[in-house]
């Protein structure tokens, strides 16, 4: 019986069937080869590069390390490995209600009907894919266009006549009465489903590289800091675990660093402390110039300190870090405006005191002494780590010195 002759029978006949059956092999290579590329783009630090990756514009590596490569946190890719097994498992529906009678496998009535409606929705799905792949990514990822074409092809062989209005009718029609029929297996294993999916999507189990840019993303991107803290201790006062933070009020990594531990100081058993070390050279000599923009920065450490003197050193640290006033008149208006309640003449001269610049210089030179150079360093129980590290690690490394600091006690 030819395609052309071939009559609306819920049946397939066996070319189409074979045709079917080929196009789903098809689809599932490219869906593992499709889920490998996923896999070392994501998960490995150093990776070859696929065949598919020439140049900016063709290079599946690249759409495999966007957002867009995962649906509900679930690769793209796995889904399409998901797909392929539902069509072959549709294929062989008949054979397996013949063998097993008057089980849930009889509300399968239609396959043909099924196989053309998931084919022609997966295919639309793709169509959207490839629209943000050309017009947000600018990237393309050849395989999956591949991918894509299959998926039609499988719907048209499987369409039984028109355009797909009676294979949907018959496949709503029928999914409304197999619901009907197990409601409660239904609604099991539609809540198991959906827990499955939100959970996968929050913890992004399957994207480790995209968890931590979003992590990160936290940090980088925060206008303000949510986890801040006014007074002078950051953390617990009998905590386990001491860190110390060498920093510039200045340093867009330092400001990055700021909001991790607090978040960390909300969660660890920490006592965290900064200690200025202001890249600017009126008054740190312990450098060989001032760095571009951390003209101020040796003023913003004397008015820390002298905040710290009434008691809000981090209340004021908040401020400096997204804030830039100017001058000492610009600064009490920011205090003012953070509502740190400080004495405005005891600020100023507090700033101004031998004191402060003597403890600004004994910050410098106890910091420049221990081989630091530069911000941000954060030093945890005596080990020190350059720059603002994500903040997973930072978490890793706290939990190391807990365990180190209970076998010590």
């Amino acid at each position: 019986m030819s395609i052309e002759n071939e009559t609306s029978s819920t049946k397939l006949t066996k070319i189409r069937f074979w045709i079917i059956l080929v196009l789903c092999i098809i689809g599932m290579i490219l869906s593992i080869e499709l889920s490998y590329i996923f896999y070392k783009t994501n998960f490995l630090t150093n990776f070859a590069q696929s065949f598919c990756s020439i140049s900016n514009l063709i290079d599946c590596d690249g759409v495999a390390q966007t957002p867009y490569a995962l649906t509900f946190g679930v690769p793209n890719a796995l889904w399409g490995i998901v797909l392929y097994l539902l069509f072959i498992f549709l294929l062989f529906v008949d054979k397996i209600q013949a063998k097993f009678k008057n089980t849930i496998f009889d509300v399968f009535e239609n396959p043909r009907s099924y196989i053309a409606t998931i084919g022609l929705v997966s295919f639309c799905l793709s169509m959207v894919l490839a629209g943000i792949s050309i017009f947000k990514i600018d990237k393309i990822c050849v395989l999956c266009f591949c991918v894509y074409f299959v998926n039609l092809f499988i719907a048209l062989t499987a369409n039984s006549k028109g355009l797909f209005y009676q294979d949907i009718k018959t496949t709503l029609v029928d999914f409304y009465k197999g619901a009907k029929k197990y409601f409660v297996l239904f609604i099991i294993v539609l809540i198991a489903f959906a827990s499955t999916l939100v959970y996968l999507d929050k913890s992004m189990i399957f994207s480790p590289k995209l968890k931590k840019e979003k992590e990160l993303k936290e940090f980088y991107e925060a206008k303000t800091n949510k986890y801040a803290v006014k007074g002078n201790v950051l953390g617990k006062k009998d905590a386990l675990v001491k860190i110390n933070v060498y920093s510039d009020f200045n340093c867009p990594f330092c400001k990055i660093l700021n909001i991790m531990i607090h978040k960390a100081a909300k969660n660890e058993d920490v006592l965290i402390q900064d200690i200025n070390f202001p890249l600017d050279t009126s008054c740190n000599h312990r450098i060989g110039s001032t760095l571009g923009g951390h003209e101020n920065s040796c003023l913003y450490a004397r008015y820390a300190i002298a905040a710290k003197k009434q008691g809000n050193y981090w209340g004021a640290a908040n401020v400096f870090f997204y804030n830039k006033p100017n001058n000492p008149d610009e600064i009490v208006e920011e205090f003012k405006k953070a509502r740190l309640n400080l004495d405005v003449d005891q600020l100023h001269y507090d700033a101004n005191s031998p004191e402060t610049y003597a403890q600004l210089e004994k910050d410098i030179n106890e910091t420049a002494d221990k081989g630091i150079n530069g911000t941000p360093v954060i030093e945890i129980e005596g080990i020190q780590y350059m720059g603002a590290i994500p903040y997973d690690d930072l978490i890793k490394k706290i939990k190391i010195a807990q365990k180190r600091a209970l076998n010590n006690n």
